[in-house]
């Protein structure tokens, strides 16, 4: 399912496996992604007709029961897949476990469908370690922002990201 899903935002993507690690509920909705337009919104109704009792084998199944801390059941993957295969929820968005209003979210800001090309001033990167490939100011991206000028083939130093890696961007010459 996961494969299918990423397929539509990343290129070159390895062929799609007949199979899902967690077989239920989601085996299910690879049937969805077969189907042509017209038989996926009544698969996805009958998908998540019968997505809690499918779930039974999940960590979350019966939480509620259990006095864990309980933020809902949702069919998170079933809002990505209506989004992703434009799917009409007209027939299941009243669902008991249908996330709609993540789908009417993703539509209402044109949410990408697909792979899109990195915007063209996207700017030039480089992590830390490496060579610098153009010489001026560069900026972190970590928090706060650090700023320092390199010369091209400098060594780009580490600074001490908040999450690990340090990446540089450029700025001007």
């Amino acid at each position: 399912m996961l494969e299918r899903m990423l397929k539509s935002y990343v290129d070159n993507r390895c062929e799609l496996p007949d199979e899902c690690m967690r077989h239920l509920p989601y085996y299910k909705t690879l049937k969805i992604f077969s189907a042509p337009a017209e038989m996926r919104s009544q698969l996805m109704a009958e998908y998540l007709d019968d997505w809690y009792h499918a779930s039974r084998r999940e960590p979350y199944y019966d939480s509620h029961k259990r006095g864990d801390q309980f933020t809902g059941y949702w069919a998170w993957e079933a809002a990505a897949i209506t989004y992703i295969l434009e799917i009409d929820d007209t027939s299941y968005r009243n669902a008991k476990f249908y996330p709609a209003d993540l789908v009417d979210f993703a539509r209402s800001i044109n949410a990408p469908l697909a792979a899109q090309p990195a915007p063209e001033n996207f700017g030039l990167r480089a992590k830390s370690g490496t060579a610098c490939p153009k010489a001026g100011m560069w900026e972190t991206l970590d928090i706060p922002l650090q700023h320092r000028r390199f010369e091209q083939g400098e060594i780009m130093q580490a600074t001490d990201a908040a999450y690990g890696l340090t990446v540089w961007r450029y700025l001007s010459t």
